[in-house]
Protein backbone atom coordinates (compact mmCIF):
# COMPACT_ATOMS: atom_id res chain seq x y z
CA UNK A 1 0.00 0.00 0.00
CA UNK A 2 1.63 3.66 -0.63
CA UNK A 3 2.60 5.43 2.03
CA UNK A 4 0.21 7.74 3.74
CA UNK A 5 -2.63 6.44 2.34
CA UNK A 6 -5.75 5.09 4.84
CA UNK A 7 -7.73 1.76 3.79
CA UNK A 8 -10.68 2.78 2.08
CA UNK A 9 -13.39 1.36 3.73
CA UNK A 10 -16.32 2.88 2.13
CA UNK A 11 -15.74 1.65 -1.54
CA UNK A 12 -17.08 5.24 -2.55
CA UNK A 13 -15.76 7.05 -4.98
CA UNK A 14 -16.89 10.80 -6.53
CA UNK A 15 -17.14 11.89 -9.96
CA UNK A 16 -14.80 14.63 -9.39
CA UNK A 17 -12.37 12.41 -7.38
CA UNK A 18 -9.32 11.92 -9.06
CA UNK A 19 -8.58 7.72 -8.87
CA UNK A 20 -5.63 5.34 -9.75
CA UNK A 21 -5.68 2.26 -10.47
CA UNK A 22 -3.20 -0.13 -10.40
CA UNK A 23 -3.61 -3.77 -12.06
CA UNK A 24 -1.66 -6.59 -10.84
CA UNK A 25 -1.24 -10.47 -12.40
CA UNK A 26 0.82 -12.82 -10.57
CA UNK A 27 1.84 -10.21 -7.87
CA UNK A 28 3.36 -7.90 -10.84
CA UNK A 29 2.18 -4.35 -11.35
CA UNK A 30 1.66 -4.42 -15.15
CA UNK A 31 -0.36 -1.07 -15.67
CA UNK A 32 -1.97 1.82 -14.48
CA UNK A 33 -4.89 3.70 -15.00
CA UNK A 34 -5.83 7.08 -13.76
CA UNK A 35 -8.81 9.33 -14.42
CA UNK A 36 -12.14 10.96 -13.09
CA UNK A 37 -15.84 10.60 -13.48
CA UNK A 38 -16.15 6.94 -12.23
CA UNK A 39 -19.64 6.73 -10.07
CA UNK A 40 -18.69 3.83 -8.77
CA UNK A 41 -15.14 1.25 -7.91
CA UNK A 42 -16.36 -0.95 -10.30
CA UNK A 43 -16.31 1.63 -13.27
CA UNK A 44 -12.96 2.53 -12.24
CA UNK A 45 -11.91 -1.23 -12.31
CA UNK A 46 -13.88 -1.77 -15.73
CA UNK A 47 -12.42 1.43 -17.75
CA UNK A 48 -8.61 0.19 -16.33
CA UNK A 49 -9.29 -2.96 -17.53
CA UNK A 50 -10.45 -1.76 -20.78
CA UNK A 51 -7.60 -2.28 -22.99
CA UNK A 52 -7.08 -3.88 -26.21
CA UNK A 53 -4.12 -5.93 -25.18
CA UNK A 54 -5.81 -7.53 -22.72
CA UNK A 55 -9.17 -9.24 -25.38
CA UNK A 56 -7.22 -12.98 -24.68
CA UNK A 57 -7.30 -12.54 -21.02
CA UNK A 58 -9.54 -13.00 -17.98
CA UNK A 59 -9.91 -10.10 -15.35
CA UNK A 60 -11.09 -12.62 -12.83
CA UNK A 61 -6.95 -13.32 -12.93
CA UNK A 62 -5.71 -9.49 -12.00
CA UNK A 63 -5.63 -7.71 -8.91
CA UNK A 64 -6.61 -4.03 -8.65
CA UNK A 65 -5.72 -1.28 -5.89
CA UNK A 66 -7.57 1.34 -6.44
CA UNK A 67 -6.72 4.27 -4.55
CA UNK A 68 -8.53 7.70 -4.68
CA UNK A 69 -6.00 10.17 -4.57
CA UNK A 70 -8.27 13.11 -3.77
CA UNK A 71 -8.83 11.62 0.27
CA UNK A 72 -5.43 9.22 0.30
CA UNK A 73 -7.59 6.10 0.68
CA UNK A 74 -7.14 2.80 -1.39
CA UNK A 75 -7.78 -0.76 -1.42
CA UNK A 76 -7.28 -3.81 -3.49
CA UNK A 77 -10.52 -5.85 -5.30
CA UNK A 78 -10.74 -8.65 -7.51
CA UNK A 79 -13.17 -9.18 -10.18
CA UNK A 80 -15.41 -12.53 -9.41
CA UNK A 81 -16.64 -15.09 -11.50
CA UNK A 82 -20.59 -13.41 -11.80
CA UNK A 83 -18.39 -10.07 -12.49
CA UNK A 84 -18.87 -8.50 -9.29
CA UNK A 85 -15.46 -6.38 -7.88
CA UNK A 86 -15.14 -7.96 -4.37
CA UNK A 87 -13.08 -6.35 -1.58
CA UNK A 88 -10.14 -8.41 -0.84
CA UNK A 89 -7.60 -8.21 2.05
CA UNK A 90 -4.19 -6.60 1.66
CA UNK A 91 -1.54 -8.50 1.76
Amino acid sequence: MPLNFNIMNANRIRPTDNVLVEIYLDGKKVDTYEGTGFHTVEQAVGNAFDNPERADTNIEDYVFRVTNLADHTSARYRVNAGGNVKLIPEE
